[in-house]
């Protein structure tokens, strides 16, 4: 596969059939990562959950099918080649399995299975530790990110890709170290750290791979 690290949290994954691209997101149009992109395979396109730094209208614009989570009002996705998905489901898109976990921010998290593959993003799942926030918050936000990735235990996935979000301080890397030691992951990509690619710097687990830059890609 060749995995390329657009922007924030988008991703595109080829494969040797198909194409996938996650949380496309070009800030308003200043930043279109895919202006001059062709596709000589099927196009799928990931969206997991509505916030603006994540859904981007621009997709539409793109060939293929698009898979969007439910919190994504209707009325903003044409009526045509547009999948709704729900937290805690299984569904096949043609070739595709995919697989959904429940986010504790919004939306979902997508595990996609393609030509053999297993990709995960994150979307907005994380370990949300805030410092300043009450005890009951952080602990609210532990249990359910700790719940969502346990139900990935067994499975090898193939490239995962997680927050690691710089305003979190010193607690930045926490998911991202919980999800290395439950998870058989022979890839692990950060994003959403709001172009500070310092952070990538910072961490130290297995299989974890630093991004230096917008558009840079990886053979897995």
């Amino acid at each position: 596969m060749i995995i390329t690290y657009l922007h924030h949290s988008g991703f595109l994954v080829e494969s040797d059939t198909c194409c996938l691209l996650f949380d496309y997101y070009t800030e308003n149009g200043k930043m279109d990562f895919l202006k001059d992109a062709t596709f000589s395979k099927p196009l799928y396109t990931f969206v997991s959950h509505r916030h603006g730094d994540h859904f981007d209208p621009a997709i539409f614009s793109l060939p293929g099918k698009k898979i969007l989570s439910n919190d994504i009002f209707r009325s903003r996705a044409p009526e045509t080649d547009v999948v709704f998905v729900k937290p805690h489901e299984t569904i096949a898109v043609d070739d595709l399995k995919i697989t959904t976990l429940r986010s504790n921010d919004e939306g979902v998290a997508y595990l996609v299975e393609a030509d053999g593959k297993t990709i995960f993003h994150a979307g907005d799942l994380n370990w949300w530790h805030w410092n300043g926030e009450p005890d009951s918050y952080n602990d609210g936000m532990a249990r359910s990110f700790c719940g969502e990735i346990d139900r990935l235990r067994g499975r090898t996935i193939d490239v995962a890709c997680l927050p690691l979000d710089p305003r979190l301080e010193d607690k930045f890397d926490w998911g991202i170290r919980y999800f290395a030691k439950q998870v058989d992951a022979k890839a692990i990509f950060p994003m959403h750290f709001w172009g500070d690619f310092r952070v990538c710097d910072r961490i130290e687990v297995p299989h974890f791979v630093s991004i230096h830059r917008p558009n840079e890609s990886f053979i897995r």
